[in-house]
């Protein structure tokens, strides 16, 4: 009889364990979601909030940043708040569509003010979500050498011809 209530107690303690465990596992937390942490935290100053939303490139980036002005990784994102958090600048995003493919995703972010679309990178680190803003300035710099390299008779003025004003 013994040998039973040990086995009943076992059981239902395994019980208790898988039920309780799917409840307690950490939730995966989704890019745009880490987006939204991000520009809530830009917002509020939070730099601790702001570092732990970063990946290691961003970090990276940041630190080659701090080496270079002489000044410390915390100064470079302070400086980095007063340019990307504001209510007004906050007010004219629009948060888009999400991609995953993998450990890498991208959020799209609309301006609404220029109408102009940005994707902003995400890779997965430890199993977490991070802002690979890093990849977002390659990309942007890779970008604009691609729009410096294009012929100058691929430029078109705005009524679509491409003549020079000095043939006119």
């Amino acid at each position: 009889m013994k040998i039973y209530q040990t086995i009943i107690i076992a059981l239902v303690a395994l019980w208790f364990i898988g039920c309780g465990g799917a409840a307690n596992a950490p939730q995966t937390v989704s890019p745009t979601d880490v987006l939204k942490t991000y520009i809530e935290a830009s917002d509020r100053k939070d730099l601790a909030a702001v570092k732990q939303t970063f990946s290691k490139g961003t970090m990276k980036m940041y630190e080659d940043a701090a080496q270079k002005r002489q000044i410390s990784i915390d100064e470079v994102i302070k400086d980095q708040f007063e340019l990307a958090s504001s209510a007004e600048l906050k007010s004219k995003l629009e948060l888009g569509k999400e991609t995953i493919e993998g450990d890498t995703a991208m959020v799209e972010v609309k301006d609404n003010t220029t109408g102009n679309l940005e994707r902003i990178p995400f890779v997965k680190e430890d199993g977490v979500w991070k802002v690979a803003l890093d990849k977002f300035m390659e990309d942007l710099m890779n970008k604009m050498r691609e729009e410096m390299n294009m012929p100058a008779s691929n430029l078109t003025k705005p009524d679509g011809s491409n003549k020079s004003e000095v043939n006119k």
